[in-house]
């Protein structure tokens, strides 16, 4: 599947099968021993080391139109172990799915990752929205509309003065038949907090349209994912690491010598 620009995809699946990973990549390839490949085995080779604290990873390599840019996130309430494992396994998919390609990006349950030769952080690149709901119906959309809307202000505020270590949110509200709908919000922590305000609320304003507020459902976006269901799927209790005393500026490393 190629994807472009402000491309939309939708996706389904059923009360008893979760959809639980997503990958597309772009059309255009690299050349195998290229450059541009020593460059990408290189950074996703550190990546895993780049956490800043709180499951936010990112790191460039090379220079010019061989540069590498490569960023992952995990969802804001697993614990470090698994975050780690995340983001291994989907260094590890990505390559496997998408072999040539210049870019590409994997969503998982727990993570994403993306690397592009393009810029990948500060709300700069590919714009595409990407759907994935249940085939379930609510009873009441009008309602669940209502109580959702007041819901997602307040996980949007909380999630966008989140800082620059973490912009996630988490909360739960009553919908139609009394049954509790949990939701998820979380912006990339680079950031700025409009932008990640404008991310989340463009996103939960296409849910009418696009998932027409059924029992369960996520978007996802570049630079924020929004994510509700009937079940609590989130761990309220889990924190990740403690954040570094001193945030460091993202690291990059030169690329590797060309073969002779």
């Amino acid at each position: 599947m190629s994807l472009h620009a402000h491309q939309e995809v939708l996706f389904t699946w059923s009360t008893k099968k979760l959809l639980r990973r997503v990958f597309l990549f772009y059309a255009a390839n690299y050349t195998v021993n290229s450059t541009y490949q020593r460059n990408l085995d290189a950074t996703l080779s550190v990546l895993p080391e780049t956490n800043n604290g709180f499951g936010f990873y990112n790191l460039s390599t090379g220079l010019g139109t061989d540069t590498v840019n490569s960023a992952a996130l995990c969802r804001g309430d697993v614990i470090p172990e698994l975050c780690r494992s995340c983001v291994n396994d989907s260094i590890v998919m990505l390559r496997k799915l998408c072999p040539n390609q210049v870019k590409a990006i994997g969503y998982y349950d727990y993570c994403f990752l993306e690397y592009s030769n393009e810029t990948v952080l500060g709300g700069i690149g590919s714009k595409y929205n990407i759907f994935i709901y249940n085939i379930q119906n609510t009873t009441d959309a009008y309602w669940l509309n209502a109580v959702m809307r007041r819901l997602l202000s307040q996980l949007i505020d909380d999630a966008a003065a989140g800082g620059p270590l973490q912009k996630f949110a988490t909360g739960n509200t009553t919908g139609p038949d009394f049954i509790n709908f949990y939701a998820l919000v979380q912006c990339t922590p680079d950031i700025s907090e409009q932008q990640c305000r404008n991310c989340l609320e463009d996103a939960t304003n296409l849910i009418p349209q696009s998932i027409n507020w059924r029992v369960g459902g996520r978007v996802l976006q570049p630079m924020c994912n929004f994510r509700y269901q009937t079940y609590r799927f989130f761990n309220q209790s889990a924190q990740l690491i403690s954040p570094p005393p001193i945030l460091q500026p993202s690291p990059s490393i030169p690329p590797p010598p060309s073969a002779s």
